[in-house]
């Protein structure tokens, strides 16, 4: 059977539209930006948790790539602070920094397009050891957490968050990444939104690969309600999107069938 060409265009007019919309055409790149680096979303106001060392992981990168499975069964057990910040380190913290005469550069542990880093790393805790329950936001320049809310997410919230998805809220923390589009789009125009995308990716496999080091479960959240997400971790909606979120915490089982819990998927 031939494949339709225009399949994709007719069946998902609005994805079609936004692809289109971002190709890279020749004459019709805008001219190149270079935008100053902007500051990330801080408040000096805020409770200030700064992060101990971390957990060293050893493992060879081939074993932890063999090893990474999506995890739906989590114990009801804390994962501890230093292994929170190994998470966060490797998944959008800073890593050295490149100073080459008039080129100074923070560098991260994530490629970013034009050196930007656009994004934003929430998390909604659960159970840390040593870190109470709430909202907080990982400043990477600062190594440590700032407090957005202070009291405990009830679980069925986070759930349905992300769309009755219980598995968010069993698990000890969820990350969530976001995007301020105006770091990337100021230079890259529209083809800028991919990009966002492209980078949190990155982020989400840095994070997977570090817990499975860890011997931690995760499960990555693509699927959440925008607005109600961002209100609770006091996102500025018109300026900052949410991408993509990723529940860790301790697995309930060692095998690779009984974390992916897929019964639970389809019950979901």
């Amino acid at each position: 059977m031939t494949p339709d060409p225009a399949a994709f265009r007719t069946s998902q007019p609005l994805a079609w539209t936004y692809h289109r919309g971002t190709e890279g055409r020749l004459f019709t790149t805008p001219e190149a930006i270079s935008p100053p680096p902007q500051p990330g979303r801080e408040d000096p106001t805020a409770r200030w948790v700064p992060l101990p060392p971390g957990v060293r992981v050893d493992a060879p990168l081939a074993e932890l790539i063999r090893d990474r499975v999506s995890c739906r069964a989590f114990r009801d057990r804390p994962i501890s602070l230093a292994e929170l910040a190994t998470l966060l380190r490797a998944g959008y913290g800073t890593v050295g920094v490149t100073d080459d005469g008039p080129l100074y550069m923070v560098d991260r542990a994530v490629p970013s397009a034009g050196g930007l880093y656009p994004l934003e790393l929430s998390l909604v805790v659960r159970s840390v050891d040593g870190l109470p329950a709430g909202v907080y936001h990982y400043v990477p320049l600062a190594d440590g957490l700032e407090q957005v809310r202070e009291h405990p997410v009830p679980a069925p919230l986070v759930s349905y968050l992300f769309m009755d998805q219980p598995w968010a809220a069993e698990a000890a923390v969820v990350l969530v990444l976001s995007a301020v589009c105006g770091r990337s789009m100021v230079k890259y125009g529209d083809r800028g939104y991919r990009y966002l995308l492209l980078e949190a990716g990155h982020v989400a496999q840095n994070l997977v690969l570090a817990a499975t080091g860890l011997d931690l479960g995760t499960v990555n959240l693509g699927g959440f309600f925008d607005d109600e997400l961002s209100g609770l971790l006091g996102l500025d909606i018109e300026s900052e999107i949410v991408l993509y979120g990723t529940a860790v915490g301790h697995p309930s089982s060692g095998n690779r069938t009984a974390r992916r819990a897929l019964g639970r998927l389809q019950d979901s």
